[in-house]
């Protein structure tokens, strides 16, 4: 059979575009090396390229199979998953929340049906992250800076144009979490740029964190958890191996000598109110009519929790009376408050459970690009999980988003689900995320070509 009559055979049994594309194009070198081997074996080159095309098999079949491999897997379950998680977020934060009404008194912000939007917040959330997990997320490896320099472009420019609050733009603070997956490609552009490519990274670090710190302001504890899983990302990136410098030396560099004068050059910067801030940190209730305060109060109703209920907790000792933003830090208090140690306890396993599934998801990736990408957005949702428990449990700590799925607010909710998203679209398209080896030829004997899980295998006929 002739090459070109047999490809398109192949082709037509392929239903993914992007799919048909690398597959046709590996099988033809394939063919076309074979065809070589023969030749250079003594037959000639018509003869040669029958050959290698009869000795891959029938093309139906062989694309058939190709098909089967290289699709998108379902995005159902993932939706399920999703959509399950944010009815329990609503339903929490109504019946442990909203649903006092004209009880929410004292500290709580006025916000008019503040319910209905967040039930607006979550649906926005839930079409974006249906949106990107429709989309191959790999091309964020080839255009990751260019995506960076629009984003980071963006939150300038409107920094600049929409109105501040206090000096800050801190209702924008989430935003700059959607840099965490872009810095993922933009370490996979740096890959076998040595030392260069590692500066590169710095940089595009330092400005986001600029960016974040100067331009957006408050919410100084989302731009150190920003920071922090980039710079986690690039470590990583260093010690497998993808800028191709001393693996040694970067690995003490990254790891050893750049934290640490940045830590040193932190410490030696620190205001009195700043050391202050870390003593409070420790010891609350020192401070409990100051800096303190919601940590002592934090404390104050963790002691007369019980196991089922308010039990004997007045109504004027909920968390709703004593501390300001429950319903964007202390949600989960307050279910605590309301039904109980237990129901606060099955919350938390929850977000356990989902977090187990993500990490699942992420781990069974084969793809290095999809891999840190994932990791860095399942490290985001992980810290904001542990750092709204820790300000739960009575510890004064830096500034969080809020406890995803379960607080309220419209840029943290929609920035959680983007990330969602991409989480998703990684497991989704796993098997059509082409990744071509770097440097030397690093193939398994005699396998010429991996098409995701598939293997071209190369045999002497004798």
């Amino acid at each position: 059979m002739e090459l070109n009559s047999y490809l398109e055979q192949l082709e037509e049994q392929i239903r993914n575009r992007k799919a048909k594309a690398e597959v046709i194009e590996e099988i033809r070198n394939h063919i076309e090396d074979q065809a070589e081997f023969y030749e250079k074996e003594g037959m000639f080159a018509e003869e040669a390229i029958e050959q290698a095309v009869r000795q891959m098999g029938d093309p139906v079949e062989v694309g058939i199979e190709m098909d089967r491999i290289h699709r998108p897997k379902p995005g159902a379950p993932l939706f399920l998953l999703a959509f399950m998680m944010s009815v329990a977020g609503l339903l929490t934060q109504y019946f442990s929340f909203y649903r006092f009404g004209e009880e929410l008194v004292v500290y709580q912000r006025v916000i008019d049906n503040a319910f209905a939007r967040q039930c607006v917040y979550v649906l926005m959330g839930t079409a974006v992250m249906l949106v990107i997990l429709c989309v191959d997320y790999s091309p964020v490896g080839r255009h990751g800076k260019k995506m960076g320099a629009l984003l980071l472009a963006g939150l300038f420019i409107i920094c600049l144009s929409a109105p501040g609050y206090l000096g800050s733009h801190s209702y924008l603070k989430s935003l700059i979490y959607l840099f965490v997956p872009v810095y993922g490609g933009i370490l996979y552009q740096n890959r076998n740029r040595g030392y260069y490519g590692i500066a590169s990274s710095l940089f595009w670090l330092a400005a986001a964190f600029w960016i974040a710190a100067a331009r957006i302001g408050g919410g100084l504890g989302i731009t150190i958890v920003m920071a922090c899983v980039c710079y986690i990302m690039m470590t990583a990136a260093v010690i497998k191996g993808w800028f191709n410098e001393n693996r040694k030396a970067g690995i003490v560099l990254t790891a050893g000598i750049i934290p640490v004068s940045a830590v040193i050059a932190v410490l030696a910067q620190l205001q009195p109110y700043q050391i202050k801030r870390i003593e409070v940190l420790f010891h609350p209730e020192r401070y409990a009519q100051g800096a303190g305060y919601q940590a002592a109060r934090t404390r104050e109703v963790i002691e007369g929790l019980t196991m089922f209920g308010t039990g004997g907790v007045k109504p004027e000792q909920l968390p709703i009376h004593m501390l300001p933003g429950v319903q964007d830090d202390y949600i989960l208090l307050q279910v605590a408050s309301v039904y109980g140690i237990i129901a606060a306890c099955l919350l938390v396993g929850l977000l356990a459970v989902f977090l187990f599934c993500l990490f699942r998801m992420i781990y069974k990736q084969k793809n290095r690009l999809g891999k840190i990408v994932g990791y860095g957005c399942l490290m985001v949702i992980a810290a904001e999980i542990a750092g709204n428990l820790m300000i739960n449990f009575g510890f004064y700590t830096i500034s969080t988003g809020g406890l995803p799925f379960f607080s309220y607010g419209g840029y943290h909710t929609v920035t959680i689900y983007v990330l969602l998203g991409v989480i998703f679209s990684i497991h989704r398209y796993q098997n059509l995320a082409w990744e071509r080896e770097d440097g030397k030829n690093k193939q398994e004997k005699g396998v010429l070509a991996h098409l995701g899980k598939y293997r071209i295998r190369i045999e002497r006929c004798r």
